[in-house]
Formats: structure tokens, C-alpha cells, sequence
């Protein structure tokens, strides 16, 4: 099984775990899903990465997940549009089998948003940390 078939199931067997609350965690530059904490103090309607876990693979972080428990179409939230302010991350929301990556472009200068594919990891492997 291909990394990017891995990470979809690792990630949707996390956040159907966590359900009802909102589960997050990391992807790795080698293409690994690290389930991480919630903090939130609101987990139903919020997350906040447990920033140990993010100190633990501050060198090898591609993206940051996270879930919308129960959406059909998971879309970025304005808060989590507004996490795109740390450019050195992708950021991917989802929830079962959907999910969609986006990040702030700073070549034009806007924020893209889209399914995330095969072909993210793909158009990454020369060099994963794409500003």
C-alpha cells in the first residue's frame, strides 16, 4: 500500500475514533501520520495541536491535520484559513474518506484550497517543505 492510501486510512481511522470530537495530528516529510492531542478546551468545536508533538518532529513536519467530525463536505473553517499564517506548513481538514489540503500561496499571493490527492504527496518528494 502506497504512502498516500496509508495516510488516508490512518488518518480517517483517528478521526473516526475520535468522534465526536475533533482529532488532529501531523504528517511527516516521509509521508507518515502522527495522531496528536487535542488541547482544545472546546474538542467538539475546535482543535489545538498539543505543541509537544509539534516540537518532537519540528524538523520533519509537512502538514497539519485536523477534523470536522461528521461533515460531509469538510471545508476549512475562517479559524483554520487563518492558521495558514505558518507558511511552512500544509494544512489538510477532513473527515471518513474526504479530506482537502490548502495553504497559503505566497507566489500569488492567495489561499489554495483543494481535495488532496496523490498527487500533493507526488509533485512534494524533491522537496516537501514547498514555500
Amino acid at each position: 500500500m502506497g504512502g498516500y492510501e496509508k495516510l488516508k486510512i490512518d488518518m480517517s481511522r483517528h478521526f473516526q475514533a475520535s468522534y465526536p470530537l475533533e482529532a488532529c495530528g501531523i504528517i511527516t516529510t516521509n509521508w507518515n501520520y502522527v495522531p496528536c492531542d487535542n488541547i482544545s478546551p472546546l474538542p467538539k468545536d475546535s482543535f489545538i495541536l498539543d505543541p509537544v508533538a509539534l516540537l518532537e518532529h519540528e524538523e520533519d513536519t509537512w502538514a497539519i491535520v485536523h477534523s470536522h467530525p461528521g461533515d460531509e463536505n469538510p471545508i476549512p473553517s475562517e479559524d483554520d484559513i487563518a492558521s495558514t499564517v505558518f507558511k511552512e506548513y500544509k494544512f489538510i481538514v477532513g473527515f471518513a474518506d474526504k479530506f482537502f489540503i490548502y495553504w497559503f500561496d505566497e507566489k500569488l499571493q492567495i489561499l489554495r484550497y483543494e481535495p488532496f490527492e496523490e498527487q500533493h504527496l507526488v509533485n512534494e518528494t524533491s522537496n516537501p517543505k514547498i514555500s
